[in-house]
């Protein structure tokens, strides 16, 4: 039964199998064989005590919905990481379910539940029902506020939804709490990002308002390469590097090589990217966060001003027309019908 249900159970399907209730309370003990991971549900203590902190969000969300007595929904924070969708963490993480009536949200014991008459449209993962990708990064914008909007966004973005499903989904919700924070954080995203570090760097370098801000701008370098630069305004550009480029995939990062030859070949693409007429500063998380976020647009307002003296606030005619005819294209990671042939 528990292998079905992601290796969660409630409390009456164990009464069910033939536990006794004194049983259960001795295998729920602080050293019993079960764990408890939320009032009434429970995971052997086995499986439970190696997984990460996301994956025990998980167990958390499977059984909010395993335990919920209405036909529920995973939604907002949940349903982002059933989604996979990158978020920003939050103050006070939380399961959420949307269940059917008058709109109105409550929060109990690490679960909030959140009220809609709205129908909802929505994705099937491993079973559970969440609400679609356009639908939780609106909610988490709603939510969360606009910051963490524009992360989940740009994440959806990333992944393949495109700009239309989301104006829809705001205008489907144009009566609910907040909508303006989600209409903000949509008219700033930017599906160029390619991580939640990419994103905030990119927040970083708009508020020091010296430019139009691009993102994945193709340089042609020795060798007639072709590289992308994270951020870009004028000829300076802001690549975002954070630790996980140097972990191994093993640990939780993206590294497939070890770390002195992942900084080696980063040094060499920065060499060659400047030696074709443009600056280079690093954005790191550390910047994007008090107290590092006054000291970090102090100094790329210097770097970015050596550059202007070096090589003026605009690249070369050549250089923007290559750059335009070699835009970054990533294969979506979700599946959309092809409009154009449909016609």
């Amino acid at each position: 039964m528990a292998a079905r249900q992601h290796g969660i159970f409630t409390r009456a399907q164990a009464i069910r199998s033939g536990y006794t209730e004194r049983e259960v309370a001795a295998l729920t003990r602080p050293d019993g064989q079960w764990a408890v991971v939320r009032l009434g549900v429970y995971c052997e203590r086995s499986l439970v005590t190696p997984l990460d902190l996301r994956s025990k969000w998980l167990l958390k969300d499977h059984a909010a919905v395993l335990s919920s007595r209405r036909p529920a929904t995973a939604s907002h924070d949940s349903a982002a990481r059933l989604l996979r969708i990158d978020t920003l963490d939050t103050s006070a993480p939380a399961s959420h379910l949307t269940l059917f009536g008058p709109r109105g949200s409550r929060t109990n014991g690490g679960l909030t539940r959140h009220r809609d008459q709205l129908p909802l449209c929505v994705e099937c993962v491993d079973g559970v029902l969440t609400t679609s990708y356009a639908r939780t990064a609106i909610d988490i914008a709603r939510w969360h506020g606009y910051r963490h909007g524009v992360v989940a966004i740009d994440a959806v973005r990333r992944l393949g939804v495109p700009r239309s499903d989301l104006e829809a989904e705001l205008e489907r919700m144009r009566q609910h709490p907040h909508i303006a924070r989600a209409k903000a954080a949509l008219a700033d995203s930017n599906p160029g990002a390619d991580s939640v570090l990419e994103t905030l760097g990119r927040e970083l370098v708009a508020s020091l308002d010296i430019g139009d801000v691009e993102t994945q701008f193709a340089v042609r370098i020795v060798g007639d390469r072709v590289v992308w630069c994270d951020i870009r305004v004028g000829c300076h550009f802001f690549e975002c590097e954070g630790k996980l480029k140097l972990v191994p995939v093993s640990r939780g990062g993206v590294a497939e090589e070890p770390p002195e030859d992942v900084l080696w070949k980063q040094q060499a693409r920065r060499t060659d990217v400047c030696a074709e007429g443009f600056g280079m500063s690093r954005i790191v998380w550390a910047d994007c966060f008090e107290p590092g976020w006054e000291r970090a647009r102090e100094r790329l307002r210097r770097e970015y001003a050596v550059t202007v003296a070096r090589f003026g606030r605009t690249p070369t005619p050549e250089q923007l027309e290559f750059a335009a005819n070699h835009p970054r294209r990533r294969p979506a990671t979700l599946w959309t019908p092809e409009l154009t042939a449909a016609a």
